[in-house]
């Protein structure tokens, strides 16, 4: 079991994994706009990993913005690389 502020993230991620999950079968401004705020919860957390999170970011801006859920498959992959390198550090620390 993870501790901290990893156990916190994973929590989010997962959240917002359901969220884009939800998203995926068809667009929903709740779970847009709740994805929207999950991954302005993360933003302090990976500070120093800008590649998947900026990617994550822009999918989930793309999505609310354009209100177009083939954005949530993307953003997914993004949100499981960060949660399967949030497992990773966890196990490590």
């Amino acid at each position: 079991m993870t501790s901290g502020p990893y156990e916190r993230v994973l929590e989010t991620l997962e959240d917002l994994d359901a969220r884009l999950a939800g998203l995926e079968v068809s667009y929903s401004e709740t779970n847009a706009v709740a994805a929207e705020e999950l991954v302005a919860q993360l933003d302090s957390f990976f500070e120093n990993d800008p590649e998947h999170f900026a990617a994550l970011q822009t999918e989930v801006d793309q999505l609310v913005a354009e209100k177009d859920a083939s954005h949530a498959v993307a953003a997914k992959e993004h949100a499981d690389a960060l949660k399967r390198r949030v497992e990773a550090q966890a196990e490590e620390g």
